[in-house]
């Protein structure tokens, strides 16, 4: 096929080819898998903790583990790219992450799981940068910013499917496996679980849920045999010194440093949270669930999970249980009950789901492949017209990926204050932004009792508006663009998004401290997810611009750039777990939570000033 830039009469007669929709499109595809497997983690979280018995520290470092391998990887993986070409390494990176996401579902073993994330992110880094790089040769310059967003918009599509279908799979993996009768390694806390049953305990404890627990134990404990509830309540009352003993011990923060002794599984050292009278409760309580409902729903109103709201609705229209159903029914009210306390019946059900998301991202890969070429001048499906259409760039020609003869432009990158703007700006973005996709569904969990397939509605909308706020800030930087020129542009877009994105937060921070959340409450989460909404779709709105503006001046070393910046954000991404978890600790209150939504929206607030130094006018490197 010609590849000279002079066309024939029939060549300019023939219409352009709309290759580059396509390769835009498997791109795309490649963004919705990207986000799918990063954050179906988040919705799993607890249910991998509760598997493996991790701590909240634990949970955190292997959380953060991804996003320091991605950040420091965003570099060399961008340079490769441009090095080798994207088709290439991008499919590389695909089979890669996919292949350890994947085996994530089959490991027992702490260590080794924390080293397969630590695997997904070093292959994940390259993603974005390569796509970057890929844009540039296939769109001209006019329509890099859309292009881009369409990119990152379907990274919002597979952050928004990760907790629905995410949540969905748990539970469908794990429906009509045998009946969830409790047994004693079901307790994941056993002294946590036993102080409930102190009677000085139920005195102190004055908050709804607490309230809830202790209604139940007394109904339950009257159902015992006076000696037997003597002697258990005894016991009771030793295991709630213990845990009023570690609370002080511990001042509900966690420890300083980071001990790698911590990673011994919990089912190692759980011997100690095995207290007198344990096994009696157990028993008592398995014996009971076939026979009848442990919980009075009408005096102890609970917010089960689907599974069993829909089991509860059918008893309270006059269905007649099974003794199986009655058994699902009263192990979703003790789960319920005692989230922190008792292993989920449906947590089995993230290993299979992450072995689903691995097998699809191997037929991505195989789809990129297939479909795309590093320039359009390599593309046998591409013809003349459409190369024509494209541009006429030299780099564009290229028929072969040759080695890049050219150094490495390190001292612009290190040197130029607007990217040096561009970086930090990310790196308080992605600080900010990361609560929403790791810690929104333990948050709607432990302080609103958000059962499981609500969590993933509810962790849906914030992404869900990112995907307005990504297709808005595409076409509002190309069209500020045209009207302001290139630095202001891609400057004010990007800067007033941050400060928006810091009201969003705001508005959690002033419902945390005004608002008392109860059962009777059913609508303050979603106040919540409200600000979370508007903090994620102002995020997403500066996106297309940060890509653009790596496009605008990062020339052949395009991927590279974008890596460099990317770095940092997800620099920021690796903090902010472990930030998260020092203001919140193992057991946190209000208004631990109140000061995460106080740091991110400070985080976002010093982000927008910085956005203020980028200028796409100056090029950092030469062609």
């Amino acid at each position: 096929m010609s590849t000279d830039a002079t066309l024939t009469p029939n060549q300019m007669a023939s219409p352009p080819t709309s290759v580059r929709h396509l390769v835009l499109a498997v791109a795309t595809l490649m963004s919705v898998l990207l986000y799918l497997d990063r954050f179906a983690v988040g919705i799993a979280a607890e249910y991998i903790r509760e598997d493996l018995r991790m701590t909240q520290t634990q949970m955190a470092w292997f959380v953060s583990a991804f996003f320091w391998a991605y950040a420091l990887c965003q570099v060399p993986a961008g340079w490769l790219s441009d090095r080798f070409g994207a088709r290439s390494m991008l499919t590389i990176y695909i089979l890669g992450w996919s292949v350890f996401t994947g085996l994530m579902g089959v490991t027992h073993v702490v260590w080794l799981l924390l080293w397969l994330r630590v695997f997904c992110g070093a292959t994940q880094a390259g993603a974005y940068p390569t796509a970057a790089g890929l844009i540039r040769q296939w769109y001209p310059i006019s329509f890099r910013g859309t292009a881009s967003s369409m990119v990152g918009l379907g990274g919002r599509f597979g952050a928004v499917l990760a907790p629905l279908l995410t949540a969905w799979m748990i539970v469908e993996f794990v429906s009509g496996k045998p009946a969830p009768v409790l047994s004693q390694s079901d307790i994941l806390d056993g002294t946590s679980f036993m102080a409930h049953f102190d009677a000085e305990h139920a005195v102190a404890s004055t908050k709804d849920l607490d309230l809830k627990r202790q209604r139940f134990v007394g109904d339950f404990i009257a159902t015992l045999p006076q000696e037997q509830r003597d002697e258990l309540m005894s016991k009771a009352h030793l295991a709630a010194e213990k845990v009023k003993q570690r609370k002080i011990e511990n001042g509900n923060a966690p420890k300083a440093g980071f001990d790698f002794r911590d990673w011994i599984p919990q089912k190692a050292k759980s011997v100690e949270q095995r207290p007198d009278g344990l096994d009696e409760v157990v028993e008592a309580l398995s014996k009971r669930m076939p026979q009848s409902e442990l919980v009075d729903f009408a005096s102890i109103p609970l917010k089960l999970p689907q599974s069993g709201k829909a089991l509860l609705d059918r008893r309270n229209a006059g269905d007649r249980l099974t003794d199986d159903e009655t058994i699902r029914l009263n192990r979703t009210a003790l789960e319920t009950l005692f989230r922190a306390e008792i292993r989920k019946s449906q947590g089995p059900g993230w290993r299979p789901t992450v072995i689903v998301y691995g097998v699809a991202g191997m037929v991505v890969a195989l789809m990129f492949w297939i479909v795309t070429s590093n320039t359009p001048h390599q593309h046998s499906w591409c013809n003349d017209a459409e190369r024509s259409l494209i541009g006429k760039d030299v780099s564009q020609k290229s028929t072969s990926i040759e080695p890049q003869k050219t150094s490495f432009p390190w001292r612009a990158f290190l040197t130029s204050l607007s990217l040096w703007g561009n970086s930090l700006t990310q790196f308080l973005t992605n600080f900010g932004w990361f609560f929403v996709v790791s810690s929104l569904p333990r948050y709607l969990e432990e302080v609103h009792g958000v059962p499981l397939v609500m969590q993933g509605v509810m962790t849906a909308f914030p992404s869900g508006t990112g995907i307005f706020g990504l297709f808005l800030g595409g076409r509002c930087t190309d069209w500020a663009c045209r009207r302001y020129g290139l630095k202001w542009g891609r400057r004010v877009p990007l800067s007033i998004s941050r400060f928006t994105a810091a009201g969003g937060y705001g508005l959690c921070l002033v419902l945390g401290i005004l608002v008392e959340p109860g059962s009777d409450k059913t609508w303050l989460p979603w106040l919540f997810v409200l600000g979370l909404c508007i903090a994620a779709g102002s995020t997403d709105f500066g996106t297309p611009a940060i890509w653009a503006y790596a496009q605008d001046v990062g020339g052949r070393f395009t991927a590279s750039i974008l890596g460099w910046s990317n770095m940092w954000g997800n620099l920021g991404a690796a903090v902010a777990p472990l930030i998260y978890n020092a203001c919140l600790g193992e057991t946190p209150s209000i208004q631990n939570w109140n000061s995460v939504f106080a740091v991110c929206c400070g985080a976002f607030v010093i982000a927008g000033l910085f956005a203020l130094l980028l200028d796409a006018t100056k090029n950092l490197t030469i062609e």
